[in-house]
């Protein structure tokens, strides 16, 4: 994946008004923060503002002003998402929002539906293309595991395990990971770490695996902490 800079989005081609009109302005806002994500440009309120605008003129820009973003409308869905409304994410003003599985899957229908983005009418390059096209209808996934550990590997916790750093990371790289917050139970985050060792196995994917084992031997005693 090439990464991107926030300054690329202004090159990104509009989606067709008839590919999306059908989709929720909050599925919509979940397809540019995977993107955003899988690029690692900062998932603020303006980039996001600004690629919902590239991509989503008709939903997302300024009535009688199409080439500015409706920077409102965005940041209602944001608001929108949050888990006590759509559960699509969590946001977190200094870091970002973050997508939660709920939301991946959102992101992931859309996919589905009008591809990936394109500059100048070349589709992005992904690793592993998300989505679930290849599924037969009617049996359709609802959780997709490329497309999970994908984001997954645009995180920073996984990043420094690349590089070799992984002992500079701490707890918040760990919450970044599983789009969480410090005062979500212990068992729930435990759940969602095995929930990503079942996603990696299912795609096979043995270096993921290798990082999850050194994931839950650093932060041990906090994943089994005693619940509050």
């Amino acid at each position: 994946m090439e990464k991107r800079a926030a300054r690329d989005l202004l090159k990104i081609d509009r989606k067709r008004q008839q590919d999306y009109s059908a989709f929720s302005l909050a599925h919509l806002t979940a397809y540019s923060i995977q993107w955003l994500t899988v690029w690692e440009i900062p998932t603020t309120y303006e980039n996001i503002s600004v690629l919902n605008a590239r991509l989503f003129p008709y939903k997302f820009t300024l009535a009688g002003f199409p080439e500015f973003p409706d920077g409102m409308r965005t940041n209602r869905e944001i608001l929108h998402l949050r888990p006590k409304y759509r559960g699509f994410a969590t946001s977190d003003p200094r870091r970002g929002v973050f997508l939660t599985e709920k939301g991946r899957e959102a992101a992931a229908k859309v996919l589905d539906v009008i591809a990936p983005p394109t500059f100048d009418g070349n589709a992005v390059i992904v690793e592993v293309v998300p989505g679930s096209r290849s599924v037969p209808k009617g049996k359709e996934r609802t959780r997709n595991p490329a497309l999970i550990i994908s984001d997954c590997k645009s995180k920073l916790l996984y990043r420094r395990f690349k590089e070799g750093r992984f002992e500079e990371t701490d707890i918040v790289h760990l919450l970044g990971l599983v789009s969480l917050y410090d005062h979500t139970p212990p068992s729930t985050i435990r759940k969602e770490v095995r929930q990503l060792r079942a996603d990696a196995q299912a795609i096979e994917d043995a270096d993921f695996l290798e990082f999850l084992n050194r994931v839950e031997d650093r932060f041990s005693q906090y994943l089994n902490r005693s619940e509050p």
